[in-house]
Parts: C-alpha cells; sequence; structure tokens
C-alpha cells in the first residue's frame, strides 16, 4: 500500500510540477530550419501543428508562425481551468489552416478536352449500407451537394455534379460565362465558374471551367481533410478540455453536414478572434466558449459554441447554408439542440440559408441578446421544441422573404411548439412576418429532465415588441390545429364538418385554443402599410381562422393585446439601416422595441470581429 501511495504521489507531483512550469513551442512551417524533430524554439522552430498539438500539454503555448498549413491537427491532450493549452496565431490572421491540398499535372480527356482529370486517392465515408457499402453523402437525399468534397479555383468554388457523364451533358449545354461569386448559386448553373466530379471507385477527379481554360494555368485546390482542428466524438468518446484557440483562419475542410471542420468537441474549451469559412458541409463545433469570430460561406450549417452552459459573444455568421439540402432537416447560420443553458450576445446572422439561427429539440435556458438577423432565407430566430428561451433587444430585418420551399409561419422570430420562452423588447421591420406562433403539436418528447414533454405552445410571453412594415402581418397565429376547423386533406376523410367536430371531442388535449395556453401578448406597437392585414389568428387553410386590420378587433375577439397600440415607430433613418427610435415616438415613450439598437450595424460589428477579415 505504501508502495501504492508512493506511486500516486509521484505522479501527482509530476502533474504539479509540469503545470507549474509551462512550456512554450514555436512552429514555423515556412522557416528551413523547422522540423517536427525539432525542440519548438525560434531557432528550431516545430514545422507542423499536428506535431505541436500532440507534445503541448497542460499549461503550455504553441505559438504558430505565419503561413499556410495543410494538415489535420488531431488534439488528445488536455489543459486545465487554471493552466489551460494554448494555440496562438502570430501575427493573427497570418495562419491559415486548410482542409485543401493543391493539385497539378491535370490531363485532358481524349474525347471531351475542355475536360480535365487528376488521380484522386481519397474517399469520405460517413457510414456504411448493412451490405457494407459506404455511403459518400449526408443526408440520404443529398447524392451529390451532400458530398464533402470541394473543389476551389484561384478562390472560387466548382459546383458538384454527379456522374461523369452528366459533367459531359452539363458541358455540352454550357454558356461560356465567367462567375464573380465565390461560392456557385445551386439555382442558376450558367453562373458557375466551373464544375467537379469525383469518381471514388477509378480514384480520378474530373473538373471542367466555364471559361473552357486549362487548369494547370490555375491554381486547383481541392479538400482532402474532413476534420482539420480539433477532435470528435467517434475519435475520442470523452473529448478535449481547456483549449483555447486565438487568431487563426480555417478553411476548405471536407466536411459533411453534421460534422464541424473545427471541432473543439469536449468542454470548457475556447476559441477567440478566428475565421472559419469555405467548409464542404459544417462549420465549426465548440463545446465553451466562442467569441470575436467569422463564420461564412460553410455549405451548411456554420455552427459555434454548443453544449450546455455555452457562450457565443461578438460573432457574426453570413452566407452559411449555401447548398440545396433540405431547409426542414438541418440549416441556418447555426442549429442547436438538446443544450441547456446559453447565450447568444452582441452577435450577427446574415443572409444564411434556412432560418439565421434555430434552436430545436430540447434547446432550453438559453438568452439571445443584443443581436441582428438580417436577410436569412427563413426566419431569423426560429425557437422549435424547446423551453425557457429569453429572447430580448434584438434587430430582425426582412427575414424570410427569399425561401426555397415551405415558409408558413417564418417572420422575424419564429415561436413552435415551445415552451415558456420570453420574447421582449425587440425590433422586426420588413420581415415576411414580424413575429408569429406555429403550432402543430403536441409534439411528445422523452427528456432526461422533465420525463416526456408533449410540446406545444404554452406560457409564452410576447411584450414591449415593435413590429412594423413588416410584409405579410406584423403577428402571426399560425397555428395548424383542430381549433380552428378541418384541414382540407381531413375533408376527405370525414364527410360532414359535423363529424369532424365529433371527432375532435376524442381527442381534447390535442385540440389548442390559443386563448387557454397561459400565452401572454400585450404592450406591442404595430404599424402595417395601408389596407394591409395587421394580425393573423389560425392558418388560412383552416375555416375558422380570422385576418384583422385593427388591433381592438383582435383584443375584443381574443384578450391578447389589450396595450397594445398601432403606431408608425418612427425610426430615425431606417432607409439607411438606422432603426434607433426618434424620442418623440410612441415606441420611446412606451419603451418598446430595442431602444439602444446601433445606427450603423457595420460599424458597430468591426468594433468586435476580427480585423483581418
Amino acid at each position: 500500500m505504501r508502495f501504492l501511495f508512493y506511486l500516486s504521489f509521484v505522479a501527482s507531483m509530476l502533474i504539479t510540477i509540469q503545470a507549474g512550469n509551462p512550456k512554450e513551442y514555436i512552429v514555423d512551417g515556412q522557416n528551413p530550419k523547422a522540423s517536427d524533430q525539432n525542440v519548438g524554439t525560434v531557432d528550431l522552430p516545430l514545422k507542423t501543428i499536428r506535431k505541436a498539438g500532440e507534445i503541448a500539454r497542460a499549461g503550455d503555448t504553441v505559438i504558430i508562425k505565419s503561413g499556410i498549413y495543410r494538415e489535420a491537427v488531431i488534439l488528445s491532450n488536455n489543459g486545465t481551468p487554471q493552466s489551460p493549452i494554448k494555440f496562438i496565431a502570430d501575427p493573427p490572421g497570418s495562419v491559415i489552416i486548410t482542409g485543401a491540398d493543391v493539385l497539378t499535372d491535370w490531363k485532358p480527356l481524349s474525347d471531351h478536352p475542355s475536360i480535365y482529370y487528376v488521380s484522386w486517392k481519397h474517399q469520405f465515408i460517413i457510414n456504411h449500407k448493412k451490405d457494407g457499402t459506404p455511403i459518400e453523402h449526408h443526408p440520404e437525399d443529398a447524392p451529390v451537394w451532400g458530398r464533402a468534397e470541394q473543389v476551389i479555383v484561384d478562390g472560387y468554388q466548382l459546383a458538384p455534379v454527379g456522374t461523369l457523364d452528366e459533367l459531359i451533358k452539363q458541358v455540352n449545354q454550357k454558356q461560356m460565362l465567367k462567375s464573380t461569386s465565390k461560392i456557385p448559386s445551386p439555382k442558376d448553373p450558367n453562373t458557375w465558374f466551373g464544375m467537379f466530379v469525383v469518381d471514388t471507385t477509378k480514384k480520378e477527379l474530373y473538373i471542367y471551367l466555364s471559361d473552357g481554360s486549362d487548369p494547370n494555368g490555375h491554381q486547383i485546390e481541392a479538400s482532402s481533410r474532413g476534420l482539420i482542428f480539433g477532435t470528435n466524438p467517434w475519435i475520442n468518446r470523452k473529448g478535449i478540455e481547456n483549449v483555447q484557440v486565438f487568431g487563426f483562419i480555417f478553411r476548405y475542410g471536407a466536411s459533411f453536414s453534421q460534422r464541424p471542420a473545427v471541432w473543439l468537441y469536449g468542454r470548457n474549451n475556447l476559441i477567440e478572434n478566428c475565421i472559419i469559412e469555405d467548409m464542404s458541409g459544417a462549420g465549426v463545433g465548440v463545446n465553451g466558449t466562442m467569441r470575436h469570430c467569422v463564420v461564412r460561406r460553410c455549405g451548411q450549417t456554420g455552427g459555434g459554441a454548443n453544449g450546455d452552459n455555452f457562450l457565443n459573444e461578438e460573432c457574426l455568421w453570413e452566407e452559411n447554408c449555401w447548398k440545396p439540402i433540405n431547409r426542414g432537416w438541418d440549416a441556418g447560420g447555426f442549429k442547436l439542440a438538446w443544450s441547456n443553458g446559453g447565450v447568444f450576445k452582441r452577435c450577427v446572422f446574415r443572409r444564411n440559408g434556412g432560418p439565421g439561427l434555430w434552436f430545436d429539440i430540447h434547446v432550453r435556458n438559453v438568452l439571445v441578446t443584443e443581436c441582428v438577423f438580417i436577410e436569412n432565407e427563413l426566419s431569423g430566430l426560429f425557437i422549435e421544441i424547446s423551453r425557457d428561451i429569453t429572447v430580448l433587444n434584438n434587430l430582425m430585418i426582412r427575414n424570410g422573404l427569399n425561401a426555397e420551399g415551405p415558409s408558413w409561419g417564418a417572420g422575424g422570430i419564429q415561436i413552435a411548439e415551445s415552451i415558456n420562452c420570453i420574447i421582449a423588447f425587440n425590433t422586426c421591420v420588413g420581415n415576411k412576418d414580424g413575429i408569429t406562433f406555429r403550432e402543430q403539436g403536441p409534439r411528445p418528447l422523452d427528456t432526461k429532465d422533465f420525463g416526456t414533454i408533449p410540446y406545444h405552445n404554452i406560457g409564452d410571453v410576447v411584450l414591449g415588441n415593435v413590429c412594423a412594415f413588416n410584409k405579410s402581418y406584423q403577428l402571426g397565429i399560425w397555428y395548424d390545429n383542430g381549433f380552428f376547423g378541418w384541414h382540407p386533406s381531413e375533408k376527405r376523410k370525414y364527410d360532414t364538418e359535423e363529424a369532424y367536430n365529433e371527432y375532435l371531442k376524442t381527442i381534447p388535449d390535442k385540440i389548442y385554443d390559443p386563448t387557454k395556453q397561459n400565452i401572454v401578448i400585450d404592450r406591442n406597437i404595430y404599424y402595417a402599410e395601408p389596407d394591409q392585414k395587421m394580425i393573423l389568428y389560425g392558418v388560412t387553410w383552416r375555416p375558422k381562422h380570422k385576418e384583422f386590420t385593427e388591433i381592438n378587433k383582435f383584443t375584443e375577439y381574443t384578450g391578447f393585446d389589450e396595450h397594445s397600440i398601432n403606431v408608425d415607430p418612427m425610426f430615425i433613418n431606417a432607409d439607411q439601416g438606422d432603426y434607433r427610435f426618434n424620442q418623440n415616438s410612441s415606441a420611446w415613450t412606451m419603451q418598446s422595441g430595442w431602444l439602444m439598437v446601433p445606427s450603423d450595424i457595420d460599424k458597430w460589428m468591426a468594433e468586435f470581429l476580427p480585423s483581418f477579415r
């Protein structure tokens, strides 16, 4: 026993000594003396970040000098709360970690000389079928755009095509145009910079450039690594802890949807002052904190800090989720599920496919405050099957106007089958709808903390908001529920409305009268264009829905919005992006909406985002 005690004591002392004597490692891939056999000093630096990640322990700092690092940095060591492991780009913004490699020696196809090919040894597999066949795309219904490969020519993304035969067919129909967009529009092939297809059986990669040029005259990069920094639950079930990352640019990871290319999986990790861009699928995942970061142009969701007790602060999500993958499955600038406790503060979600920010499936105890949501394809903020979400002092502008596929119920803020959410002092302008409720419940969910929850809208509060100049409704109560009469599809099942009403008596727990769900809607300011319907009560395809142009009529019918008013909020200069209220306005008098909204969003963002963006 004494011997075992002695060994334990020695081990603990060694850990204490190491933690008390932190080391600094220098990585300088461009230095001719750099080698992973070196000790990692200024004179004898390491060559790869990967090697530094292998040897760094709690309290150590890894300084990475400028350069492009084409490697995957898989981390396994933990820091401690007092002695984290730090990775620092020196100077900030000068270190690029990329999942792509440069490809050369392109050869033309003999019978189609404008199409070129090169050897390709990589295969990205997300799963296997029962017969062992590898699955190379995710989700199942996205066999082309759901693949992980991507090809970049002079900084421009090429569009994927399913097979070589399809590529040949496209080339024969293609107009010789040159794109000016870094990412292709899936809807408009005539604007593509070029196309590519991978044949993992023949181990060849084929490309065609829209101007017909020889790829040997361009810089061609192709993503050959999926996870480019961090770890994931398949590599390390527990993940990593107390790892901090500063000042990097991460790009071109061959990631699938729901598999971030930069993934600080574990707990109490930090990524700060970084850019995460142009990943094939998901961008970044951090269990801990993400601060002062830009997440942009990732093919699927951008991602961010998640899990329990997370913090996303002063970050930008822009133009993510541009691939044509089902918006009802996984979409948006950022989508969270099963998180408990967290904050989004002073963040911007701009022009993302799907929602700007989506809470889906038992996200709870989250605060969203002082954030801006601009021109996202669906709702700015979408709260679905979640509870205890507080949305306070935010600005929603022009969201939900350019949706691909179904978009009913989309708005600046959308609450769907969610419990005890507080939506207060927000400003919603020019969206499809201002603030909306969607009801398709009950949606039963088994949870560890609350048991089985029949999720539907109950106990929500919408108070002190300003909803003005939204295109359809300022307030939309989109209840697709039997309380508002039968659905068109139910007419085929029930011969008469009387028969349908008899059926409703058998499911009283599934019929939701919005006025009996402990929902509070009051002290809001609404303002619409002349002759525009202001409020929707029930979905338009059920016969008992109503539309209101006057608040007092809505109040008489429902009891909601007793102290709300219909008045111009008097923005200082909405045409120039200044959504502050004139201090003589009713909004200022009622203290409704986000009173301290920034007068210039771009200038405001520049104060906290990386200077090298």
